[in-house]
């Protein structure tokens, strides 16, 4: 009932969509997840803009989501707003001098492929990781040795008051699965990549091997929300998880992949509290034998 006129007050002034208590495992890559009270989509950043305002007059709390590919929402749900930028903010635009224009909504696979069909160069690293360009750049999302970041010429961001901020790439403080985004926070609604020319054909064959090479090492099979920790300093967490044997240990639905130790996977039915009970026990074990404090790099919504 909360989330039936919460909707309503929100749909006076939205023109996007907008879904009272909405089941989040339908938009989450765990597929876990009790319902959100209302679950907006903007239609675009002046629409985003006046839904802040909105949630901060009638003072409702609220939280910002991409694709929820790095998200566990809790089985009681979540009290409240929740804003999701993929499926809008998607626009993708090649500018002069090898720079592309996205939406922070976009699909970041979909962004590799029409780069790669431009003949820019850049994203190979990136064509399997799943999830927005925004939220990529907000977790300065890595793999293979390259970092999203590292090709950001610009980005536009709000506040949560809706204040539009203009950012360069050293104001956005990248580090390790990390930025100023996250952290103040904001919320990201474009970004500026600088690439560089090649032949399509050279840059799809080498996105086309990390691709391969992210199927043979991740259980991409299985519902997850990617690495469940961060890596410790020197060294990746699933080192750690697997020299303790902790391959195949479950919860419930829950299991320790046997494909990639650092991944949790949903293997049918898992709970938010299957997942979260999983990682206490890893974190445990790992700390027993290692001495080593394991971090969550999942990010936990609701109860």
């Amino acid at each position: 009932m909360v989330g039936t006129h919460l909707a309503l007050r929100l749909k006076e002034t939205v023109r996007g969509e907008v879904y009272a208590d909405e089941p989040m495992w339908r938009h989450t890559s765990f597929r876990i997840g009790g319902p959100a009270d209302v679950l907006v989509i903007p239609e675009d950043t002046d629409d985003l803009v006046e839904l802040l305002h909105v949630v901060a007059d009638i003072q409702a709390p609220f939280y910002v989501i991409g694709a929820g590919t790095n998200l566990l929402v809790r089985d009681e749900g979540v009290r409240g707003v929740v804003i999701k930028l993929a499926g809008t903010l998607s626009d993708l635009a090649r500018e002069n001098g090898g720079v592309v224009r996205c939406g922070a909504g976009a699909h970041l696979p979909t962004l590799c492929r029409k780069a790669a069909s431009w003949g820019l160069a850049g994203l190979e690293f990136a064509g399997g990781i799943p999830g927005t360009v925004g939220g990529a750049v907000a977790m300065n999302a890595a793999a293979y040795g390259s970092a999203v970041c590292e090709i950001v010429q610009s980005a536009t961001a709000l506040t949560y008051e809706g204040e539009h901020m203009a950012l360069d790439r050293d104001e956005l403080k990248p580090g390790v699965k990390a930025t100023r985004v996250l952290e103040e926070p904001l919320i990201l609604v474009e970004v500026g990549l600088a690439l560089t020319e090649d032949e399509p054909a050279a840059i799809l064959g080498r996105m086309q091997r990390c691709q391969e090479e992210r199927s043979r090492k991740q259980p991409l099979s299985l519902p997850s929300a990617g690495c469940a920790f961060k890596n410790p300093t020197g060294k990746g967490a699933g080192r750690f998880i697997d020299a303790a044997g902790l391959k195949g240990m479950r919860v419930g639905g829950a299991e320790v992949s046997a494909v990639h130790a650092n991944f949790i996977v949903n293997t049918g039915g898992a709970t938010a509290r299957d997942v979260l009970s999983l990682m206490e026990k890893v974190r445990d074990a790992v700390y027993d034998r290692f001495k080593v404090a394991l971090e969550p790099e999942i990010r936990v919504l609701g109860g």
